[in-house]
Order: C-alpha cells, then structure tokens, then sequence
C-alpha cells in the first residue's frame, strides 16, 4: 500500500463537504482509506488511528485543511488527490463567471464589502462556534447552528441574546430549518401554504412537513430550535422567539409545535405561551404520557402524523376532506424468540417508533439514559437505534448524508437469527445523499439472502414528497421491487412493525 498526506494551510471548508466528499472518494477502486478533515484535535486523532499522521499534521490549527489517502499504488494515490483538489476547488465556484461566488473569510469581511444577510449558517467544530454565532447576531442576523459539542452555558448566553433582541439561534445541532420557502440543511421541498412550524427536532419537522404536503397542506416557515432548548436550562427560549415570530406572521394561519418530552415547568411554560397565541395551535410532546385535552385554540397530537392531520384540517385555506386520525393504539404483549431491529437515521423518527412500539415489549436503544442503553444489535430483546447520534457520526459524515454507512449495520441484523423484522428510514430532500435509497438496495438484497432460511421482513418508511429531487415514488418502487414493505409515514411503519410481529414465523 502506498499513502500521502498533505496540510493546506489557512483552508477552511465546512465538515459535512469535507466528509460526503471522503466518504465517495474512498468507495473508489483500489483506494483503502481516506481522510479529508479540518485540523482539530478530534480530526487529528483518527487521523493518527488510521496511520496518516505526519510531524506536519501534528503543528497544524483548527484553520488548516489535511488530506489523506492509503491507496494500492502511487498512481491511484496521486488520482485520488488531483480529484479531491479539483472537487473542492470546483465546488466554491459557479459554472457561469457571471455568476461566480465570492468567497469570505470572515464576517467582518462580509460587513465590510457592503452584504446585509438576515441568516447566518455555522458548520465549524463545536468549541468555536459560539463566538462567530455572537457576532453574527450582534450584526442582526438569525443563526443557524448545525455544529454541536457546544456548551450548555454558551447555548443559554446566545440565545438569552437572541431572545432580547428577537433574533433566532436555531440550535446547536440543528440540522432542518425552511425560512421563506428556502431549505436549510436537511429540508424537503415542500408546498407553500398557512402552516408554520416550530420544532425542537430535525426530522421531526421534516416528517411533518412532509404529512402535510400530502394531506395537501402547505407551510410557511418551518423553524427548528435544536434538541436541547426545551430543557429547564435554556427554558425554550428559541422555541418561544419562533412562535412569537409565527404569532405575528400575516401569512401563518395554524401554528404546530414538535419536541420530546420538555422539563416540566418548561413544558407549562409552552402551554402559556401557547394559550396566549389568537391563532389555532397543535402541540405534540412526543413520548408524553400525561393525558393532554384540546382547548380553546390549543390542539393536542401524540404522534407527528395526527400533528400535520390536526394541522391541515385547521387551515383554513384547506378545501379538501380528511379523513378521521386513526392513531396506532397497540395492545401489551411479550413477543418471544423474535424481534425487531430499527436502524434509524432520523433521531426524532427513531424516538417515536420507540413511544409508538413500547406496548411489544422492552425495547433496547441508545436513545435511552438508563440500563436499557445499548449501543449494538445482538442479544434477544427488541432494539432501536439512532445512527445519526453522535457516538456515530464523531469524525464521519450522517447516514442521511452517506447512506452506506448504514449497510453493515442491515447485514449484521440480518445475520441475528431472532431478528423478525428490520425498521428503515429514508430521509430525502435538501442535504440528504442524491441516491439514499440506491446505495442500499444491494445491500438489502443480500440481507434477504442471509435470512431466506427462516420467516424475514422489511418494513422501509421514506420521509420525501413528490417534489424531492431524490425521486419519492421512482425510491418507493425500487423498494418495493425487491420485497420491502413501503409505509406511507413514520407511523405507519411502526403498525407494520406490530402486525409481522404478530404473524411471527
């Protein structure tokens, strides 16, 4: 084998480019490993772990870009560079001169040339973010945070910030977000209409978004706060900023609200802030087990499927017929000598098939912080997973971003002999892989093949529209072709779930 590494100083790039690109160069013929990365201490590490470490590599800062390759010759080692260089240099630049980008190193530079933006997005390393997010506000701009590993207490300062000033912080670790029709990060093309949405969750909103679209709703905005602003340190304060945004939108008719279960008195918090809104409200706590009645203008949902039904049939732009919620009301039971396996990339999605599927017994997954944790496969109980964790994607790009990464993890379920049914989820839209379905079918295909000796299904749900430039209908066909089970939503799936459950073997 034959290896290069290369330092380019003072580059900056975002590390969702940075890894999707690493990710497709090193799926290349003839290529082992290759890293493409900024300079902090985490980056640097794995790049020790996998032999590529230089002296050079070891002086570099946070601001230098490294890349790395291990190829089965020199030749191929040279190719794989000369075509990550062209990817990224080819990347900054429009195809037309006349629409040429211009580059900015700082905010300072943008101010200085005369450019007024209204939202600023940050994909930097974590422990950095929170002082470019302040300037950022502090020149008036909304922040989208897609960044995490930032502290709590920076978190709270931003956003109290924010707050008095009626600015957004949109997370950390926020990853969905559609502001005047446009998408942010992972978003689905959907219709406009007199739906806003506002969600402490990524593809929570996008499935919502999504539901309506089909219903035949529309949205207005869909703004997200990041996972951690309901809880009682930073007393939803962004979730706040964005219903009063909402509440004082002309164009937003019906407003819904989309988190896990928030800190108590954050959560009575919400409702009054809720009740105070003229405009009718859905709310759903998901995971929630408080009996929750509709008042006055506050709608309760416990699944984001009756969330975008309450929202759409409120609307009063909304001229079609509905038919009646049936929410998935499933009966305890023990289910011996089989289970299922999901293998989710949407958290917000995972958490809910984990609400949803409870009544089927225990049900291991790394959502849980107590001794039904569990970060594998194996073993006999059922287990869900999110992939899109952190503890999975440190220095590796999303599975929504690199859907491969998923597919050993198909075939290890396939293998487990008391593994019944294996959960999917496909996210598309904006920032998602341009072939998500694609890149698994192979795989899938193989996962039969292991289990076609004893009673084996895949219950698959695709969170898209129409609209998605990933293709919705031409990915469910491809699916379905080889022998998934294709749900209609997140919900669905999980009913599927129960029913082959039920079948057993």
């Amino acid at each position: 084998m034959h290896q290069s590494t290369q330092v380019f100083k003072n580059r900056y790039i975002d590390s969702v480019s940075l890894m999707s690109l690493a990710a497709k160069v090193k799926k290349q013929e003839g290529i082992q490993e290759v890293v493409i990365a900024m300079a902090t201490d985490m980056n640097k590490a794995i790049i020790a772990q996998v032999g590529l470490s230089t002296p050079e590599v070891e002086s570099t800062s946070v601001n230098d870009l490294i890349i790395g390759v291990i190829a089965q010759s020199e030749e191929r080692v040279l190719e794989a560079f000369n075509h990550i260089q062209e990817q990224l240099s080819g990347g900054s630049k429009s195809s037309s001169s006349s629409n040429e980008e211009k580059v900015y190193t700082s905010i300072d530079d943008v101010i200085e040339d005369g450019v007024k933006p209204t939202v600023a997005i940050f994909s930097i390393p974590g422990q950095y973010v929170a002082k470019e997010a302040m300037q950022a506000l502090r020149e008036g701009m909304d922040v989208m945070i897609f960044s995490d590993n930032m502290s709590i207490e920076e978190e709270v300062a931003l956003k109290q910030y924010a707050f008095d000033h009626q600015l957004l912080v949109m997370g950390p670790d926020c990853g969905t977000a559609v502001l005047g029709g446009v998408g942010l990060c992972f978003a689905n093309e959907v219709r406009r209409g007199d739906i806003g949405i506002v969600a402490a969750s990524g593809t929570g909103s996008q499935e919502v978004m999504v539901q309506i679209d089909r219903l035949g709703g529309g949205i207005t905005d869909a703004i997200g706060t990041g996972g951690r602003d309901l809880s009682l340190a930073v007393q939803g304060l962004m979730m706040r900023e964005g219903l009063r945004r909402l509440a004082h939108d002309e164009a937003t008719k019906v407003i819904v609200c989309v988190s896990k279960p928030p800190a108590k008195e954050v959560k009575e918090l919400m409702i009054q802030t809720l009740k105070g809104i003229d405009k009718p409200s859905v709310v759903c706590f998901l995971g929630n087990k408080e009996v929750m009645k509709d008042e006055g203008n506050l709608h309760y949902a416990s699944s984001l499927s009756e969330a975008a039904h309450k929202a759409v049939s409120l609307s009063p732009s909304f001229n079609g017929n509905l038919e009646p919620f049936k929410p998935l009301n499933l009966e305890k039971q023990e289910l011996k000598d089989n289970r299922f396996v999901g293998l989710y990339c949407g958290g917000t999605l995972c958490y809910e098939a984990l609400d949803q599927l409870a009544p089927l017994g225990l049900i291991q997954s790394n959502l849980h912080h107590n001794e039904h944790a569990i970060h594998d496969i194996s073993g006999q109980h059922h287990t869900l997973l999110d992939l899109g964790d952190d503890e999975f994607t440190n220095g590796r790009p999303h599975p929504m971003i690199e859907p491969t990464l998923r597919n050993d993890w198909i075939l290890k379920a396939a293998k487990e002999e008391s593994t019944r049914v294996l959960l999917l989820d496909f996210v598309l839209g904006y920032g998602a892989h341009p072939q998500a379905v694609e890149e698994s079918l192979e795989t899938l295909q193989e996962a039969f093949k292991l289990a076609s000796h004893r009673s084996f299904d895949v219950v698959a749900y695709v969170c898209a529209t129409d609209k998605d430039k990933q293709g919705y209908q031409s990915s469910v066909q491809a699916l379905q072709t080889i022998g998934v089970h294709v749900a209609t939503s997140n919900l669905d799936a999980c009913a599927r779930v129960a029913n082959l459950m039920k079948e057993g073997k």
